[in-house]
């Protein structure tokens, strides 16, 4: 049996690692756009809360690789990290290296080790395809946080004006921390929305380009934002409403900006439009009343958590989570 160096990452090897991403990833699809060094360092490097990686290589070849984009989040009102797992892999060439569990559960079981416990990510999470979530079930205690429920709506059928007060943010101020801060205080999780993290994740994204829309109160203080993307997600032409931040009681901030979106999303060409909530938070219900409908989802959210004391239930009635979440939108 082959033998593999299993450890973390180690600067340089960022090269190995995309090789047998582009590798991996690519297979049998033509359509594929090979991930860039930038993207990686974007992703990997640049992130404000770091990176989780470990990876198995045998002589120059990233063989396989277990990693996760962290996030800072308030935690019951506390500082802390979850991590969403991307990117899990194992190279063509060395699917067979390891007999069952095989070899990404090798390279995993170090990688949860290390990176669960106390002080360190509460949370790992994910929107797994078939394949990883049973091995995740079988070997490394992935649990089902819900089967992701979306809203769907159609954009404008003719062109409209911009609501009066609307702007588009050219980049994240101080002004939105606070902002956020409103908005999480009754949530029991969330990922920190200050300049660092938005800044980062959407005006330093290397391949994708956000409308971000907002509103401020008379003294030019954030009231509230929206941010949008037109993708070929989950279908062609989708018009993705990546992020949203209004305090719940807010209402009028959130029909304008709702409206906007609309606006933008007929103006982009989407021919639908899709956003995902809690179902315990307002908006959910709010969307709802602004015609917006209700489906299931084939994606499974699904949680590893690193904390005693909470569970897959906790979350579905605490976790505040947006398309930002995910890091293919």
């Amino acid at each position: 049996m082959a033998s593999y160096e299993i450890r973390p990452y180690r600067p340089g090897d960022e090269h190995a690692i995309l090789e047998t991403f582009n590798a991996v990833f690519g297979e049998g699809k033509e359509d594929f756009e090979p991930r860039t060094l930038e993207e990686w360092r974007w992703g990997f490097e640049r992130n404000p809360a770091g990176n989780r990686i470990f990876v198995a290589m045998q002589g120059d070849v990233c063989a396989a690789q277990c990693a996760a984009l962290p996030f800072r989040v308030t935690f019951r009102g506390k500082p802390a990290t979850i991590t969403q797992g991307v990117d899990a892999m194992v190279h063509p060439e060395h699917r067979r290296g390891l007999r069952r569990p095989g070899l990404y559960v090798a390279t995993a079981r170090p990688f949860f080790a290390t990176f669960r416990g106390p002080g360190r990510d509460v949370l790992h999470y994910g929107w797994p395809v078939e394949p990883a979530w049973r091995i995740g079930k079988t070997f490394l205690n992935y649990e089902i946080v819900r089967t992701q429920t979306v809203l769907f709506a159609k954009p404008p059928e003719a062109d409209q004006r911009m609501p009066d007060r609307v702007e588009e943010i050219a980049r994240f101020d101080d002004d939105v921390t606070a902002l956020y801060g409103r908005c999480a205080k009754d949530w029991g999780l969330s990922v920190v929305r200050d300049p660092a993290y938005l800044n980062w994740r959407f005006f330093d994204h290397p391949r994708f380009c956000y409308r971000v829309l907002g509103l401020r109160h008379p003294s030019g203080e954030l009231r509230a934002y929206a941010i949008f993307r037109c993708a070929d997600f989950p279908h062609p032409n989708c018009g993705l409403v990546i992020d949203w931040l209004v305090e719940p009681n807010d209402i009028e901030a959130g029909e304008l900006l709702h409206e906007a979106l609309r606006v933008q999303a007929r103006r982009d060409g989407a021919e639908s439009m899709l956003a995902v909530f809690p179902d315990w938070s307002p908006w959910f219900d709010r969307f709802q009343i602004w015609s917006w409908d209700v489906f299931g989802s084939d994606y499974l959210l699904i949680g590893i958590i690193q904390d005693p004391h909470y569970d897959t239930w906790w979350l579905r009635k605490h976790w505040w989570y947006q398309l930002a979440e995910l890091d293919t939108v």
